[in-house]
């Protein structure tokens, strides 16, 4: 199918619109290229945009990190790119469909509860059609299935459905069905080898308040699973039964339109990390900085001739050899000179751009072990930068180091401290377009909720002690150069128990080429210097004689 074929089938049945998100039956999560219906039909390859298909005319929209590269993949005579920073898709459907009937269809197994009864509402004249044959839009990939073990979990799956049981007793609730892949590979303990850098299960999990569950999946190896078709029989069972309506698709009203909205209280138990957990995650960082100093190591030697695909992939090849190394955490962004503004820039695999001296390239990139999650961001100079990207790289680093220092009171959400990293930025007249942090987890998705510091969520979660955040303010100047500086933290208790404050896990160094120390305050260099010690003490001793040299200069004080 493609977006000329819709759009006649929309036409004969006069039907106002279609709306595609990015995605499957697992909603907000990650998916695997043949699922991808947005990219079959425009071409963009962003992780995430909402298309709506008009008998006329198709709209994507994308939001800020990926305004660039939409118009670079999409066929712009055939498709609007729309842009979230500049108005909401809801504002958008009113401004457009709200005044008269009207009739659109979507995919009841893409689109969440939460989101039909929102679109319902915010247009009441209409009437939202599920397709006649909803597609799940799941690979038949075959999956392996293995029990991640307790000495890096730190408790059992009883343990974990014994928290779940209790809630749904307190609830009043029979049965709770887990939606998100994410949440059932937490709670039971399982992981898969179905998506190629998030190590999930890619199942549902039916809980009843007993203990006892049933898991939903398909083309895995993992004895006792059902199919999903196997909900339309078993769900009409349950008369009291809850579900997180923003991760469970409106297909499943359908089913049994007794299922009750109750917030899935594993998002917020998984988002904080225990002690063997934690342990694990300092670990996985330990050994992801000796990776990623070596790599440094070898690129200031190896740069001349490197393309962005020979970068991204010398520094698998280094974090391979690391205990416990799964896979990458997500797919390397290396993007060099101008490809380092776009911000989720993937190099192509042919032709992508070749390193040169006197620019500058940007690298974010990270690992799943099986202690740990990792996400870390470095731009490098390579040869002398100028003194523009030294001053914008400066700024940056400012922004990382206020809201890194930040102590703030609990219960303070994510958007209030957004603010803090890019005061430095907005007194110069500058900005970025994407957030300032989201939430990392535990060999699991590397964008982890309910933490996210970001003015863009009016209203994201506070944080808490045992999260794990990433702080990664950038600056991106189009067709020049890209800017960003990300470390991972734990969120603890500061010295008074009222406030929180960051504790560093990402260890490794930051290129003082790019940073001019005459803009920095006394307190941002002593920042810089401990940060470095820390760095040169946890690393030097697993590296080589001429790494550490290299290292102790990468380190020294500023």
């Amino acid at each position: 199918m493609d977006i000329i074929s819709i759009q006649k089938d929309l036409k004969k049945n006069n039907i106002s619109g279609e709306l595609i998100t990015l995605g499957n039956l697992f909603i907000n999560e990650d998916i695997l290229p043949e699922e991808n219906q947005i990219t079959q039909l425009t071409g963009f390859s962003g992780s995430y945009a909402i298309l709506f298909i008009t008998p006329a005319k198709s709209f994507l929209f994308v939001d800020g990190r990926y305004e660039l590269q939409a118009k670079k993949e999409v066929n712009l005579r055939r498709t609007e790119i729309v842009k979230l920073s500049e108005i909401s898709f809801t504002d958008w459907l009113k401004k457009n469909f709200s005044k008269n009937a009207c009739r659109i269809n979507y995919n009841p197994w893409t689109i969440s509860i939460n989101d039909l009864e929102k679109f319902s509402e915010l247009l009441p004249k209409a009437t939202f059609a599920p397709l006649s044959e909803p597609d799940k839009l799941l690979s038949s990939k075959k999956v392996k299935v293995f029990a991640h073990q307790k000495k890096f979990t730190g408790l059992i799956a009883k343990d974990k459905i014994a928290l779940l049981t209790k809630h749904l007793k307190q609830q009043n609730l029979d049965a709770f069905l887990v939606t998100s892949a994410a949440n059932v590979s937490w709670l039971l303990n399982l992981r898969s080898n179905a998506l190629p850098y998030s190590p999930l299960l890619r199942a549902y999990a039916l809980v009843e308040k007993n203990g006892n569950y049933k898991i939903f999946a398909e083309h895995t190896d993992y004895a006792g699973t059902l199919s999903f078709d196997n909900l339309k029989k078993i769900l009409p069972q349950y008369q009291n039964i809850g579900a997180d309506y923003t991760t469970a698709p409106a297909i499943l009203k359908d089913i049994n339109d007794k299922i009750k909205q109750c917030a899935d209280i594993i998002t917020d138990l998984k988002a904080v990390k225990n002690s063997t957990e934690l342990k694990g995650i300092r670990n996985a960082h330990l050994r992801d900085g000796v990776a990623l100093t070596k790599f440094m190591f070898w690129l200031s030697k190896n740069y001349k001739g490197k393309t962005e695909t020979d970068i991204a992939e010398k520094l698998l090849s280094f974090r391979k050899k690391e205990l416990n190394f799964f896979s990458e955490s997500f797919a390397t962004i290396a993007g060099f000179s101008k490809n380092a503004a776009v911000v989720h820039y993937h190099a192509p695999k042919t032709c992508s751009a070749l390193l040169k001296k006197n620019n500058i390239l940007l690298v974010d990139s990270g690992g799943q072990y099986y202690d740990g999650t990792t996400d870390v961001t470095r731009t490098f100079a390579l040869g002398t930068p100028s003194p523009d990207m030294i001053e914008k790289n400066t700024l940056v680093l400012k922004a990382h180091i206020a809201l890194a220092s930040a102590v703030f009171p609990k219960n303070t959400a994510g958007n209030e401290l957004d603010l803090i990293a890019r005061q430095p930025l907005l007194k110069e007249g500058l900005d970025y377009e994407h957030g300032t942090g989201h939430g990392v987890g535990f060999f699991s998705n590397v964008h982890e909720g309910p933490a996210r510091i970001s003015i863009h969520a009016k209203k994201s979660a506070p944080l808490s002690a045992g999260m794990v955040t990433s702080i990664e303010p950038g600056y991106y100047k189009e067709n020049a150069f890209g800017i960003r500086i990300e470390n991972l933290y734990y969120v603890k208790n500061a010295k008074n128990p009222k406030f929180l404050s960051f504790d560093v896990l990402t260890l490794a160094p930051i290129d003082k080429k790019l940073i001019n120390k005459h803009l920095l305050t006394a307190d941002e260099i002593n920042w810089l210097n401990r940060y470095h010690r820390q760095v040169f003490l946890s690393l030097k001793k697993y590296l080589t004689k001429q790494e550490l040299e290299w290292l102790k200069e990468a380190c020294a004080p500023i």
